[in-house]
């Protein structure tokens, strides 16, 4: 495939490191072609923040060569996806001044980069500026106001930062690994949306909730634009110890537990119902009735979805809200979240994925693919502005020439 259609997501969680190549689709930002998907065990990170830069850099060094090697391809960039309790969102504005009675897409430019200029510690790093919405004069709640008449413009953004240190960490492991161009850093909610959503549930309202192994994230659209962001630093790993230390287990076995017979919700398992829980110290199996274990999972997962009701506060969710991430698949997480928030609950599968459907249709590939497809909605981006770049600059040199001319 042409060397440019490539484009690489690379997911840094906690305890897995995913790598998910694709190529684009007849230039679509909503489509993506899966040709390679590689992994390895995350053993340098606590709660998605570095805490060994060699353990990181060797995970992520096996993760991208398996990859590579079911896609044919060399991976020299990735679209990197960053997470941990370091990331926080706020929302700001900013407000010009009309150059002349109709709106220009100058003007509109002005108004974000001063929606951009607030003050933020010495220790923060912007990640991304979002468009919101716009004010034209009194009115409020304008998407496009390119063409408008008005005097005022105020320009509405959501600004998402992360810890400096953080960040530089996480780009020295990836160096480390011998990527030699990251091509951008992704809040990873960020990306999960991008893959998981459709832009009429962003319309309507909907919160998107990745459940990782370190921390839970949180992600809210109205209108099609971010509401607000959280980070709970509670997640499925969380859900593992709590096993391992009632049950008396290796942590493996916990995992195991925990993804193929636990349940989130014990009302919809039976006291009687018993599972053997085989453990390599003994000779025999031991036995423990899946109610038991459903308790323990209940347990932390009502304390996970509790923090999320309150994260979600009164905000109106026709489209309710959707889990992805690996632990999003539990048995009962579902249906306790229901019962718990009063919302319509699903899991988010990927959308628009072609190619190797079979390895990636999974909640864990999320935010990987979402990566993918935001860094060629990027390159798009860039491609169109250069483009414009090159019209003015046209324009300005025709201008130039009719000016010669007495034109």
């Amino acid at each position: 495939m042409p060397k440019q259609n490539v484009i690489a997501g690379l997911d840094i969680g906690s305890s897995k490191i995913s790598v998910i190549v694709g190529n684009t689709l007849h230039g679509s930002t909503e489509k993506i072609g899966i040709v390679g998907v590689g992994h390895a065990p995350s053993k340098g990170l606590r709660g998605g923040v570095v805490v060994d830069i060699n353990q990181t850099a060797e995970a992520i060094r096996k993760a991208i060569s398996s990859a590579e090697l079911m896609a044919g391809v060399k991976i020299d960039s990735v679209c990197v996806g960053i997470s941990g309790e370091h990331i926080i969102g706020q929302t700001s504005h900013g407000v010009v001044s009309v150059a002349n009675t109709e709106i220009s897409r100058e003007d509109v430019e002005r108004a974000m980069v001063a929606a951009k200029a607030i003050s933020i510690p010495s220790d923060r790093e912007n990640l991304h500026v979002i468009q919101q919405s716009f004010v034209v004069d009194a009115q409020s709640r304008i998407r496009e106001p390119v063409g408008m008449s008005g005097a005022r413009l105020e320009a509405y953004a959501y600004i998402i930062t992360g810890g400096t240190t953080a960040i530089q960490n996480l780009l020295n492991s990836i160096e480390k690994a011998g990527v030699p161009i990251v091509e951008t850093l992704v809040a990873a909610p960020l990306a999960a949306s991008q893959a998981v959503l459709s832009r009429d549930e962003r319309e309507v309202g909907i919160a998107l909730v990745d459940i990782g192994d370190g921390t839970t994230e949180i992600i809210i659209y109205k209108e099609d634009s971010i509401q607000h962001t959280a980070v709970i630093p509670v997640g499925g790993q969380h859900i593992t110890n709590d096993i391992a230390q009632y049950l008396k287990v290796t942590l493996p076995e916990a995992e195991e537990l925990k993804i193929h017979r636990g349940c989130a919700w014990t009302e919809l398992v039976t006291v009687d119902d018993v599972q053997p829980i085989p453990v390599a110290t003994d000779a025999k199996p031991r036995f423990i009735d899946r109610y038991e274990l459903a308790q323990i999972i209940e347990y932390r997962m009502a304390e996970i979805i509790e923090i999320i009701g309150y994260e979600l506060g009164d905000t109106p969710l026709p489209g309710g809200l959707v889990f992805t991430g690996g632990t999003a698949l539990i048995d009962g997480l579902q249906e306790l979240a229901e019962a718990m928030l009063q919302l319509r609950v699903q899991i988010g599968y990927p959308k628009g994925i072609q190619g190797l459907t079979d390895r990636v249709n999974h909640p864990m590939y999320a935010a990987g693919i979402g990566l993918g497809l935001y860094g060629e909605n990027l390159r798009q981006q860039e491609h169109e502005i250069q483009l414009r770049q090159r019209g003015n600059t046209f324009g300005a040199f025709l201008q130039r020439i009719k000016e010669w001319f007495g034109y």
